[in-house]
């Protein structure tokens, strides 16, 4: 009865928003997420500086559905309305983020079409913002 009445709460205020009782909102996983994303850049540009070629190299992250879905959200720069339309993905399901390459040679991630849709994602939502604004796809983008 009582986690009934937690997910009738969440409701009103939003996955995002809504803390369960001695559990965490959203909000909070967003931060760590953040957090995360901030270290993995920053490991990215080490490796780039010894020489590694990241061009080359891919990364696996294994997590469950509500912090894969914030990692989106924060990698993508969704608002908090379109993460409200996200669902989780099946059980061991792999999401996939392909490399992409554009104008004067600026590269980016794209969330894989067919995870974007299993994710109800709006079409905006698998590439990422900055990308959008200055249309930085070329003929290979």
């Amino acid at each position: 009865e009582e986690v009934l009445e937690a997910k009738n709460e969440r409701q009103k205020f939003g996955r995002f928003y809504y803390r369960y009782p001695s559990g965490e909102a959203g909000l909070d996983v967003y931060s760590r997420v953040s957090s995360f994303i901030n270290t993995l850049v920053r490991d990215c540009y080490q490796y780039n500086h010894a020489g590694y070629d990241l061009s080359n190299m891919n990364v696996v992250i294994v997590t469950h559905g509500l912090a894969l879905r914030l990692f989106l959200m924060r990698w993508f720069q969704f608002s908090v309305e379109e993460f409200e339309m996200t669902t989780n993905p099946n059980n061991a399901q792999i999401i996939t983020m392909q490399k992409k390459f554009g104008k004067r040679n600026h590269r980016w991630l794209e969330l894989d079409e067919a995870d974007r849709l299993s994710l109800s994602l709006p079409e905006c939502c698998g590439t990422p913002r900055n990308v959008l604004v200055h249309e930085l796809r070329g003929v290979n983008g």
